[in-house]
């Protein structure tokens, strides 16, 4: 008996112990794997149990403690497997199964008083046996009760079982909850709650490639603490701490790995997004307090393909160090670590490029500069039989040196979308200056896409001289600096095999950085005088086309700015007609006098293919393009063809010529040209509209005032015409001639005021009649004021255009050079066209005898200069009438 009692326990012992392994991690988890786990586990214990206690002769064994136990954890559903114990070999399946009912009934219904997962309290004395004797008396419904002396025993042992079982399970979770906080507080620093130098020690020696490796240290801490005191420093300790945590990414940690030191490990981040990274968290410890003032130093180091975790580390101390003497408050980005020499490699593959950016470094840059510049980048990477060096100058990618193709290659332009379409990545990947291979087809393929993008025939002048036949793999590496592609190095193969792995890519990544440090200088100077450029372009585009009221003015700005901005020697603006469909020639400069006439019609010449395109074309060399129409017009090599729409309207295309390419930098002060011309056009376009209009209303009003006082039909349109005529040939500016018009279309404005029996009186009016007629200037000048826009000298001649040149008109009387000239000139052509018109009352003169008239009326009713004006004009026309210029102010 005690034997079977103490192999009961054992076993119960065994169970305990392998269901407290299941706890692994503090706080327990509960997740589903890991509730079929122990329920699998009660279940095999069921089974178990159950076999030894059949084997031992008993009738009832333990096996209903594990039923007990993952239902009081988990539930019912998790305790209904053990009733495989009822069909067992020997077993009374219908007793066994209504005792395991009965365990799992009681064990629900007592779950919320019963907890597991606490130490064993008083509730347990009595809640444990009604589990196991619900048990009992179910499987008694079927058989038979043991005796009281056998039924206490058993329900004792199960309920110790059971009990042993909870110690062991609280034993375990009190175990793993005590190594939590143990290691907290051993990984944890206790000021800040970062972690610390032990934790980082760890993590270090599982950074992996193209991790970053960032060390801050806080700049004269030592005086915070004597200032301020040690809580102040301990309070700016832990301000520094939250703002790391706020500035870092979710997968970077934080580490405070000495007294004001700290650390930060960055997983796969990009040389630029690292860089960012460790700025913003500079910018944050700065931002925190004001009071006391802190800064960061820091260093970065990014952890290659085979470098070793302690030297990257080192070196991310060493660029500490270096920002510390370079005056604090800032990061310094540490060098890569020189490459390992392969075994098969006699020399160091980093010697080459090292010793040539030694000598390059404070170098203008010349074709043997850049060459030997591009053969220490291919030296320096095993394997490559060839390569090219674009460099970003003037928006474009110039190449500027080459191994392995022809030299007439040297100096071709790359647009940057070309650029990009034959590196085939990603924009992340492109600023981030990822690496990239290609081979086979590939490689056919991307440049084909980079030449339908490139849209100019550079990249289809020499076919044989890109050998991309040849190429059987290419390694490409962006250069890259703040965030900006400044040069863009291929590697090329032209043997068969896989060379570039990840290794070769790990060192072109590498050799790209050191690439970037030569040239990060120059390309920001570019940029600087680039933005300097654009403003001060502006500037002068917006002033150039301030002032421009109308089509032509517009076209001559366009053209001015084309040769201040762009060093065009030749520009015409072809405006789109909608009639004709077509582009015309408009007010074409440096070009003969026959492009005045050229007329594309649509689809003709490049100029439409920008158009299709919707954005500026360039192309290098306009003679040699048989895409071109008249390029034998052009004293220009290179071409630009800037589009310009007005929403979805088109408006003409603006084509500039000179002698030296067009780069991405033009493109985009043309662009901005274009934008600002597209503006002045519409405001040009709109004015018009109005000039127009108002023009229409004053001649219907002149019209409805010809039909009141039955003047001859057209009277006005002609007056208007012959003051216009004349005041052209006396060189009046455009703003007397617009009031010149007005005014003769208003002149007798007034008469709408004058009662029709006076002003269609057949007879002869007296003397009162008389006054009343004369009152119409004065009149018509209090009208004409509330018109808007009507100038003073308009409101001159309405009110004098009856004063004589003797002093006998009216209403005031002046004589001579007194009377406004715009009122002389009317005054002359309305005589001629009053002679030259039938009226009710006369017949028309001839020209002759009108001519006569005005001969004799010169010095005394009518300012004799501007009669010779006018008659000089009429003897010059055909048919002896005055005639309007074609252009209208």
């Amino acid at each position: 008996m005690l034997i079977t009692l103490l192999s009961d326990l054992g076993l119960t012992a065994l169970f305990a112990f392998a269901l407290s392994q299941t706890y692994q991690v503090w706080p327990p988890t509960h997740a589903l794997p890991d509730r079929l786990l122990r329920a699998t586990l009660a279940l095999c214990a069921a089974l178990v149990l159950a076999l030894h206690a059949q084997a031992s002769g008993q009738a009832y064994g333990l096996s209903l403690v594990a039923v007990a136990l993952v239902t009081l954890r988990y539930g019912p559903l998790y305790g209904l497997p053990c009733l495989l114990v009822a069909l067992l070999p020997g077993m009374n399946p219908t007793q066994v199964a209504l005792q395991t009912a009965g365990v799992l009934l009681v064990s629900t219904l007592l779950r919320p008083v019963i907890r597991v997962d606490l130490p064993p309290g008083a509730r347990l004395v009595w809640t444990l046996p009604l589990i196991f004797l619900g048990g009992h008396l179910a499987g008694a419904v079927y058989g038979t009760l043991p005796g009281a002396a056998d039924l206490l025993l058993t329900v004792a042992l199960q309920c110790s079982a059971l009990t042993l079982i909870m110690v062991a399970l609280h034993s375990r979770l009190k175990i793993l909850s005590a190594s939590y906080t143990f290691r907290e507080q051993a990984y944890t620093d206790a000021l800040t709650g970062l972690n610390n130098r032990r934790q980082f020690t760890d993590d270090l020696d599982r950074v992996g490639h193209g991790d970053h490796l960032l060390i801050l240290d806080l700049d004269h801490f030592k005086r915070v603490n004597d200032q301020y005191g040690h809580a102040e420093g301990d309070a700016a300790l832990k301000r520094v701490a939250a703002a790391l945590r706020a500035t870092l990414r979710p997968q970077d940690t934080a580490y405070r790995i000495g007294g004001e030191e700290f650390a930060a490990l960055l997983p796969r981040t990009s040389p630029d997004e690292a860089r960012l990274i460790a700025d913003r968290c500079r910018d944050a410890a700065r931002q925190h307090p004001p009071h006391p003032p802190l800064t960061l130093s820091g260093g970065l180091a990014r952890h290659g393909l085979r470098d070793d975790p302690a030297a990257t580390h080192r070196r991310a101390d060493d660029a500490l160090y270096a920002a510390k003497e370079a005056g604090r408050d800032r990061v310094v980005t540490a060098p890569p670590a020189p490459a390992a020499a392969s075994p098969a490699a006699s020399r160091d593959p980093w010697q080459a490029l090292r010793g040539t950016l030694g000598l390059l470094q404070d170098q203008d840059f010349g074709p043997n500069e850049w060459a030997a510049l591009l053969r220490a980048a291919c030296d320096s990477v095993p394997d490559v039989q060839g390569g090219s060096l674009y460099v970003a100058e003037e928006g474009d990618f110039v190449m500027r040196a080459q191994i392995g193709f022809d030299d007439a290659l040297l100096g071709d332009r790359c647009p940057p979308a070309a650029q990009r379409a034959w590196y085939l990545l990603s924009d992340v990947a492109w600023v981030s200056g990822q690496p990239r291979v290609l081979r086979g087809y590939a490689i056919e393929t991307a440049a084909q896409h980079a030449t339908e993008v490139a849209m100019n025939s550079d990249l289809e002048r020499h076919p044989d001289a890109w050998r991309l036949r040849d190429i059987r793999e290419t390694l490409g590496v962006p250069i890259t600096d703040d965030g900006h592609v400044i040069a863009f190095l291929n590697l090329d193969r032209f043997t068969s095999g896989v060379a570039f792995d990840a290794a070769a890519q790990e060192l072109a990544v590498e050799v790209a950085a050191q690439i970037a440090r030569l040239l990060a200088g120059r390309a920001r100077r570019a940029r600087e005088s680039r933005r300097t450029r654009e403003l001060e372009a502006l500037v002068q585009i917006t002033g150039a086309l301030r002032d421009a009221r109308d089509m032509p003015a517009v076209i001559a700005a366009m053209n001015s700015m084309s040769h201040v901005l762009l060093e065009a020697r030749q520009a015409v603006y072809m405006r789109y007609d909608p009639g004709t469909d077509s582009l015309i020639a408009s007010s074409p400069y440096g070009f003969a006098e026959t492009v005045r006439h050229v007329r594309l019609a649509r689809g003709q010449g490049l100029t439409w293919l920008a158009l299709t395109a919707r954005d500026v074309m360039r192309v290098n060399d306009v003679r040699q393009d048989p895409r071109a129409v008249y390029r034998h017009e052009t004293r220009g090599r290179a071409g630009l063809f800037a589009p310009m729409f007005s929403d979805d309207r088109l408006l003409g295309v603006l084509v500039v010529i000179r002698d030296p390419p067009f780069g991405e930098h033009d493109a985009q002060l043309a662009r901005t040209l274009t934008a600002q011309s597209v503006t002045a056009i519409e405001r040009a376009e709109r004015i018009q509209s109005i000039q127009d209009g108002r023009e229409g209303i004053l001649l219907a009003l002149g019209r409805a005032l010809e039909a009141r006082d039955f003047e001859t039909h057209g009277h006005t349109e002609r007056v208007v015409n012959l003051a216009l005529a004349v005041g052209h040939e006396l060189g009046l500016s455009d703003a007397h001639l617009a009031a010149l018009r007005d005014g003769a279309y208003l002149h007798d404005l007034g008469k709408v005021q004058i009662p029709d029996a006076v002003l269609l009186k057949p007879g002869p009016l007296d003397d009162r009649e008389w006054k009343l007629m004369r009152s119409h200037s004065v009149a018509g000048e209090d009208l004409a004021r509330h018109i808007p826009g009507l100038s003073p000298q308009a409101l001159t001649l309405i009110r004098h255009h009856h004063e004589r040149w003797d002093g006998r008109g009216y209403p005031d009387g002046l004589s001579g050079s007194a009377i406004p000239l715009l009122a002389r000139i009317f005054s002359v052509c309305d005589v001629f066209d009053a002679l030259t018109s039938a009226r009710p009352y006369k017949p028309a003169w001839s020209v002759q005898d009108a001519v006569g008239e005005l001969t004799r009326q010169a010095g005394q009713g009518l300012d004799p200069e501007v009669v010779e004006v006018f008659l000089s004009r009429v003897h010059s026309q055909p048919g002896n009438r005055p005639e309007v210029p074609a252009s209208r102010p």
